[in-house]
C-alpha cells in the first residue's frame, strides 16, 4: 500500500509539473499565463494597445506613401440626451474607459485625443472590429473579379470546410452571420464556444483553421441573423484560398498600401511561427487614425484618389440590411436596436449611418450625410450595455458639428 501511494504521489507531482510546464512554456516567447491576466481590471488598458506581449503576431507594413488627414478647428458637443437624462461627454468618456477618440468630417480630422496613457502611435487593439477588415477584403475580391457569386457555397471554394457546419452554406448568408452554424458567442460564460476557441489554439496548440472542424450545423442558413466569431473565420479562409496569401499580407496588399496608412500594424496569429494563422475575427492592432481610413473609404463610396477600390455598390450593399432577419431589432438573440449586413452594423431608425463593432468599445462610426467617420477606443467593461448611449453620443457629435 506504502508503494502505491509513493507511485500516486509521484504521478501526480509529474502531472502537476506537466500542466505547469504546459501552462507557463518557458521555451515559447508566449505563455498561456499571460492570456489569463488579459482582461485583468489593473492591465486591461496597456494590454489593449500591447497586444504583441500576449499573442504571437505577423506585422502588416506602413503605406509606402502614407495619406495625411487634412486637420481643421472643430468643438464637439459637451452635454447630450440618453436616457430622459442630459449627460456630459466627459463623464461617459471616463466611464466607459475610453483610451482614444477621433473625429473626422469632411476628410478633416476635428478632434483626436487619447487617455488612460495612450499615445497616438499606440496600436490598439479592434476585437471585432477586425471583422469589417475582412468583410471589406471580400467586397474587393469581387470588384477584381476573383469571387464572381456571393451565393455559391463557401465549402466549393474551400474544401477545408466541407463536411463541417459550413458545408454548402452560401458566402453571402457567412458575410450576413446568418450561417446557421452551431456556435456560442457569449463572453461571460467560462466554457463557450467563443472562450473555448483560444484555449484551444493557445494552450492545446490546435491551428485556427483546424477547430473549424469542430462545428455543426445547428439549422438552416439565411434565416436568422446570429452572430458568430467563426463566421469570419471562415471567410478568412475562402479569401487565403482565392488568393493564396496569408491574411496579413493580404491586407497589407489590398489596404494598407492602397489606403496609404500611416503605421505599421499586426494581426494575431495562432502560433509564432511563420506559417501562423490569423485569429480572422479580432485581433487586428492599429492606430486610430489607421481604422478611421478603412470608414472614410466606406464614406467615399470605395474610392480612394481616384482608384475604385470596391464594387461601386458594394457600400450601399454591404450597410443595408438585406432581409428581415437582418433589420435592427429582429434578431431572436439580443442585439438591442441593431441591424447587420456584410460584417457592418446597422443601427434603429439610420439615415445612411453604419458602424463596425468590438467588445469592451471599440468602433468605426460612418455618418454619410455628414460626411462624418467616428473611431473610439477603449476598455469598457460594461460595453454590452452601453452600445446604443454610444451610437447617441456618435450621434450627438454629428448632429454638434453640422
Amino acid at each position: 500500500m506504502g508503494k502505491l501511494l509513493l507511485w500516486g504521489l509521484a504521478l501526480l507531482l509529474l502531472l502537476t509539473l506537466a500542466l505547469g510546464l504546459l501552462a507557463s512554456r518557458p521555451w515559447s516567447d508566449y505563455s498561456p499565463l499571460t492570456m489569463v491576466n488579459l482582461f485583468d481590471e489593473e492591465l486591461r488598458e496597456d494590454n489593449f494597445r500591447n497586444m504583441q506581449r500576449i499573442f504571437p503576431y505577423h506585422s502588416i507594413r506602413a503605406g509606402d506613401q502614407p495619406h495625411a488627414f487634412s486637420r481643421r478647428q472643430g468643438e464637439l458637443i459637451e452635454t447630450y440626451e440618453f436616457a430622459g437624462e442630459t449627460r456630459t461627454l466627459a463623464d461617459f468618456m471616463a466611464r466607459t474607459r475610453t483610451t482614444g477618440l477621433l473625429v473626422i468630417q469632411d476628410g478633416a480630422i476635428v478632434h483626436e485625443e487619447y487617455a488612460l496613457g495612450a499615445q497616438e502611435h499606440d496600436r490598439f487593439t479592434s476585437w471585432s472590429v477586425a471583422k469589417s477588415f475582412i468583410g471589406t477584403l471580400v467586397g474587393i475580391a469581387q470588384q477584381e473579379g476573383r469571387l464572381d457569386d456571393l451565393d455559391q457555397p463557401i465549402s466549393d471554394r474551400v474544401p477545408a470546410l466541407e463536411g463541417t457546419g459550413y458545408d454548402g452554406v452560401p458566402i453571402r448568408h457567412v458575410l450576413q452571420m446568418a450561417s446557421g452554424v452551431d456556435f456560442d458567442e457569449i463572453y461571460h460564460q467560462q466554457f463557450s464556444d467563443i472562450n473555448l476557441f483560444f484555449w484551444k489554439v493557445f494552450v492545446f496548440g490546435r491551428q485556427a483553421a483546424g477547430i473549424m472542424a469542430d462545428y455543426a450545423s445547428g439549422g438552416a442558413s439565411g434565416e436568422t441573423f446570429h452572430y458568430i466569431s467563426i463566421n469570419t473565420q471562415a471567410l478568412a479562409m475562402l479569401l487565403e484560398a482565392i488568393y493564396e496569401q496569408p491574411i496579413p499580407a493580404l491586407i497589407e496588399e489590398k489596404l494598407w498600401q492602397p489606403l496609404g496608412m500611416e503605421g505599421d500594424a499586426y494581426w494575431s496569429v495562432d502560433r509564432n511561427q511563420d506559417d501562423a494563422g490569423v485569429i480572422a475575427f479580432c485581433c487586428l492592432n492599429a492606430q486610430l487614425r489607421d481604422y478611421a481610413r478603412l470608414g472614410q473609404l466606406y464614406l467615399q463610396q470605395g474610392k480612394w484618389q481616384g482608384q475604385q477600390l470596391l464594387p461601386p455598390r458594394w457600400v450601399q450593399q454591404a450597410t443595408t440590411p438585406a432581409a428581415d432577419f437582418l433589420q435592427p431589432g429582429a434578431s431572436p438573440y439580443n442585439y438591442g436596436g441593431r441591424g447587420y449586413q456584410y460584417h457592418w452594423w446597422v443601427p434603429e431608425q439610420a439615415d445612411r449611418e453604419y458602424f463596425a463593432a468590438g467588445v469592451w468599445g471599440q468602433y468605426i462610426y460612418v455618418s454619410e450625410p455628414a460626411n462624418l467617420v467616428i473611431v473610439r477606443t477603449g476598455a469598457d467593461p460594461g460595453y454590452h450595455r452601453n452600445t446604443d448611449e454610444s451610437i447617441a453620443v456618435f450621434r450627438a457629435i454629428r448632429d454638434g458639428l453640422r
